[in-house]
């Protein structure tokens, strides 16, 4: 079963896989190490040519908090080659190719369309709660684009990680061309395989 994210009509509908078999064993050995907590998961939105999630979505809600993250890079592989890239002054280049006139606009409506698709995610009983008990909440989480940042800001990316990972989610990003020539490759050629698959139980080695 896959869910849907009806975008309001300015962007292709997003598509994203349910998850299945053992998605779940797989993210905890893909965030071992790193602060997770696997009930903010909704599903899927890409996949590793061997079947292991890169990117999930994220629910806009994590125990009744904000939680401004829609798409969450998981892929060990792509999670080194985003710290490596972060080293070598990467966010500030991208922050400056993000200010260049006509970027800086598209980068603003990117960010109204991050904030759409959180309002999509956030079900008719979750808006209904926040709207009687806490509104300030409501619209913080109706009105930040990718990761918190509100539309009309300077732009500011926070971390590579975060950008891939709205990137291969969403299936575009204003700077999309910059990001697909930064990472070089987008999986491990199978190298790091084994960095996702899931520890053996005594009963499945019998």
């Amino acid at each position: 079963m896959n869910g849907f994210i009806d975008s309001g009509g300015a962007t292709p509908p997003l598509l994203f896989e349910t998850l299945r078999g053992k998605d779940l064993e797989t993210l905890d050995a893909q965030m071992k190490g790193r602060a997770f907590d696997v009930t903010i998961v909704r599903g899927i939105a890409r996949r590793c040519p061997w079947g292991f999630p890169q990117v999930i979505v994220c629910g806009p809600l994590r125990k009744a908090r904000p939680f401004p993250t829609t798409f969450w890079l998981t892929c060990p592989f792509l999670d080194r080659t985003c710290g490596q890239l972060e080293s070598e002054g990467a966010v500030g280049e991208l922050e400056g190719i993000l200010a260049r006139p006509g970027v800086e606009k598209s980068w603003a409506a990117y960010n109204e369309k991050a904030a759409r698709l959180r309002r999509r995610l956030l079900s008719d009983e979750e808006r209904d709660v926040l709207l009687a008990s806490a509104p300030a909440i409501l619209e913080n989480v109706e009105s930040v684009g990718v990761g918190g940042i509100r539309p009309g800001e300077k732009p500011s990316v926070k971390c590579i990680h975060l950008q891939v990972a709205t990137w291969l989610g969403l299936g575009y990003h204003p700077a999309g061309e910059w990001l697909a020539g930064k990472l070089a490759r987008l999986d491990c050629a199978g190298s790091w395989r084994i960095r996702c698959e899931p520890p053996i139980s005594p009963k499945e080695g019998l």
